[in-house]
């Protein structure tokens, strides 16, 4: 297995890339604590002060953020970054591709990789499949290394806790990017069916970056729903752990209404917290849950369907905890050595 790794993404945000790269750094420190780590962002978008503050968390001692990209690595993994194609191949690095949007435009690229890639890679078999499909004369079929959430890791689960205020009502988390593809105003609009049948059960909790694309404190005041919706900034890495479990404690419900995903990472996130989840119908999100998805998916874009999920998982609430507990080791730590081991040999690497 390559000893020397850089994985490199064009933006340091608060986003699941971010997450997966420390995700595959606590394994590594796990698995094989001598495997060097580094971390390539062109620019910092917000979040690079965030990412340094979880490596010194998580006490990821193998790992380094570096200014630029040089040829002391066994490979480098280009995560939706054609930018940095010309400096690879000027300097003679070894590298993958990664694709790990679920923005269509954003994929384009893939369509005109170098012939100097090694191989391009997707975080689930249902996203390696959708990218040969759309991209059907690439030269190389498109591999798999899964994405997952180290549970299992010795540090991943704090230490501390964090106490959410003792609300009357239940709330419902989105935790992501606010934007037209995440869709959160479907769920105010789903709140506000529950609350013309269910008055004052239910809140809604936002927690990520804004965006252009929703106005969400319009979409908030439009409503009236400014007394049942609270807003969180983008939190540190290291915490998402920990607001996940103060969800649990206040019998919480996670949400993801995304039209369209590569995994699903923050819905797995909170499968792995066995916090009771409820996910747009796709591809993705099906893959995530599986046989046990009927009960918890809803349309994209219905919000009465949405509505309706969410009051029968309120209704129940221990027995679909249950099944997320009975989903969560489909999301461990402990297969990914052996799966990057794989990846890195069907490429030749060593």
């Amino acid at each position: 297995m390559p000893s020397r790794i850089c994985f490199a993404y064009p933006w340091a945000t608060f986003g699941g890339c971010e997450r997966v790269f420390l995700n595959r750094a606590l394994s590594f420190m796990r698995s094989d604590p001598k495997v060097e780590l580094s971390f390539y962002f062109m620019q910092d978008s917000g979040g690079l002060n965030a990412f340094r503050s979880a490596i010194i968390h998580y006490g990821l001692t193998n790992c380094r953020i570096v200014e630029n990209l040089t040829n002391d690595y066994d490979i480098v993994s280009l995560v939706d970054f054609p930018q940095a194609f010309a400096a690879c191949d000027t300097i003679g690095l070894r590298y993958i591709v990664e694709c790990h949007t679920g923005y269509p435009e954003n994929r384009r690229y893939l369509g005109s990789l170098p012939s100097n890639c090694l191989g391009l890679v997707a975080p689930s078999p249902y996203f390696a499949e959708l990218l040969n499909r759309e991209f059907p004369n690439l030269k190389m079929q498109t591999q798999v290394l899964q994405n997952f959430v180290p549970w299992d890791v010795e540090g991943y689960n704090p230490t501390q806790s964090i106490s959410l205020p003792k609300w009357t009502r239940r709330p419902i988390l989105f935790l992501g990017r606010l934007d037209r593809l995440k869709d959160p105003v479907v769920i105010l609009d789903a709140l506000l069916k529950i609350e013309a049948v269910r008055p004052g059960e239910f809140m809604a909790l936002f927690c990520g970056s804004d965006s252009a694309e929703v106005d969400l404190g319009f979409e908030i005041a439009s409503r009236s729903l400014e007394g049942q919706v609270v807003r969180l900034p983008p939190i540190a890495f290291a915490s998402v752990s920990t607001l996940l479990n103060a969800v649990v404690d206040s019998r919480g419900i996670f949400v993801s209404s995304s039209h369209a995903e590569s995994f699903g990472l923050s819905a797995a996130e909170a499968i792995c917290a066995q916090i009771p989840t409820v996910l747009s119908d796709i591809p993705s999100h099906r893959d995530l849950l599986q046989d046990m998805a009927e009960p918890t998916l809803f349309t994209v874009g219905d919000s009465g369907e949405l509505a309706r999920v969410l009051t029968e998982v309120a209704d129940n609430y221990s027995r679909h905890q249950q099944i997320m507990g009975s989903l969560r080791n489909r999301f461990s730590a402990s297969s990914f050595a052996t799966n990057w081991d794989r990846l890195t040999t069907t490429f030749g690497i060593k």
